[in-house]
């Protein structure tokens, strides 16, 4: 398929905005205050609120609250590990859940406690971890081969299909060589307690396929294997998840689901190695701005955001511009 030049701009054009409004958002975090897990100052566990902070993972609320967006934390319950249908009605209040890279892998564990994610929560729900969406926990993806997380700092993408509306709005004005942006949309971060370089980065996924009906859209290379880095599954899909310890096998997505890869895996050793050190903002800013579009993307369950009547005065000037030059 030929990509058509008018499409190309109309994404790669910074100024045009899209009538996706401002969103409720609840971020999903076990995020503890920066000074520890023996702090009472953390966000309380079970509601829908949250401690005074700082929270390692503040960063990503920041970039949404700058573009408009409004967010509350929610630091699910440890015991049980299941939402309650209260939490699932709270969450189906929100327009979009976000699940942050600070969250508990062990409320995955279990058809149970997978179920109301994937199920019952009919808004559309991101997650930027893929210890959650792999084929044992949500069941996102259907294991090929030995599922491997391998860690990665540094993480340029590359587009499976750049003539696709939808990827087009995702790389935006990303600069790009063929398919895959020249940067990274990852980076290096400092942790603040003794600055130390993180040489971990971003969780990967190797040895996966997305689940039939669901869509890769951008790739990451790591140590030569393609892992999937934004990847999207429409509402209705049936999970058929295949591998050891699918649990969610034959559960039908509520609503629109995304994975977009965001936050860095805590360090490997002490001082740095605890869930207060996973989940810090890592992101370009080609990165971040890949990713609010990706938040518009799940508001709009994953249509391309329309332009506002203004700017689609500008496109129609385009387009009969384009139409004059090929007379």
């Amino acid at each position: 398929m030929k990509k058509h030049p008018l499409l190309a701009l109309i994404f790669s054009l910074g100024g045009l905005t899209s009538t996706v409004p401002a969103a409720n958002i609840v971020w999903v975090s076990d995020q503890l205050v920066g000074t520890g897990a023996s702090d009472n100052n953390q966000s309380p566990n079970g509601t829908f609120t949250g401690g005074t902070g700082p929270y390692c993972d503040q960063g990503f609320i920041n970039i949404l609250t700058a573009a408009g967006h409004t967010v509350t934390r929610f630091n699910p319950a440890d015991t049980p590990n299941v939402l309650s249908s209260t939490d699932v009605a709270t969450m189906n209040t929100y327009d979009v859940v976000i699940l942050g890279r600070s969250g508990n892998s062990a409320l995955f564990d279990t058809a149970v406690e997978t179920k109301p994610w994937n199920v019952d929560i009919t808004k559309p729900l991101i997650s930027t971890n893929t210890y959650f969406s792999r084929s044992s926990r949500l069941g996102w993806f259907s294991t090929t081969g030995a599922p491997v997380q391998p860690d990665q700092v540094l993480n340029p993408l590359t587009f499976t299909n750049t003539t696709d509306p939808v990827q087009a709005y995702l790389i935006g004005s990303a600069s790009m060589v063929g398919s895959t942006t020249v940067d990274s949309i990852s980076q290096v971060i400092n942790f603040p307690a003794d600055s130390a370089a993180d040489v971990r980065g971003i969780s990967n996924l190797t040895g996966s396929t997305i689940n039939a009906g669901g869509t890769v859209i951008a790739t990451s290379l790591v140590g030569g294997l393609t892992s999937p880095y934004i990847a999207s599954l429409p509402a209705g899909t049936t999970l058929a998840t295949t591998g050891t310890g699918a649990v969610s096998s034959g559960q039908i997505l509520g609503g629109y689901r995304l994975q977009f890869l965001a936050g860095n895996r805590e360090a490997a050793a002490a001082p740095n190695n605890g869930v207060g050190n996973a989940g810090y903002e890592n992101l370009t800013p080609e990165g971040e701005a890949m990713f609010i579009r990706a938040v518009a993307l799940a508001i709009n369950n994953g249509a391309v955001p329309v332009p506002e009547p203004s700017s689609l005065l500008v496109l129609g000037g385009l387009a009969l511009l384009a139409r004059r030059q090929r007379k």
